[in-house]
């Protein structure tokens, strides 16, 4: 190997090692990128800790709560459904008065 490969390799190598020292050292903008995500996991964790906790009251309270809900919804649809057959009901009626006056001889 001559002095000039020699020199060669060297610079090389040395090229490659500060290479992978920018490697090693994240951007700015990966480091920012970064720290977003591990303050919304954060903020996750926190929110799915309080949740999920160990308090049984809470969580007991919390069932009770979505039982009114979902019985809530189920009245809602069945008033819903009511409304809906009573208005259908009058459109039978509305119509057929209607007809009834059209059938009607005119009087003058």
């Amino acid at each position: 190997m001559t002095n000039e490969e020699f020199e060669r390799l060297k610079d090389s190598i040395r090229a490659n090692l500060r290479n992978e020292v920018r490697v090693d050292e994240p951007d700015e903008k990966e480091v920012a990128a970064r720290r977003k995500l591990d303050r919304d996991m954060d903020r996750l964790e926190r929110v799915l800790k309080r949740y999920v906790g160990p308090d049984p009251r809470a969580r007991q309270m919390r069932c009770e709560e979505d039982e009114r809900w979902r019985e809530f919804e189920r009245n809602h649809k069945e008033r819903l459904a009511e409304i809906s057959a009573i208005a259908a009901r009058s459109d039978q009626k509305l119509k057929a008065l209607l007809n009834d006056i059209r059938k009607r001889p005119k009087q003058t």
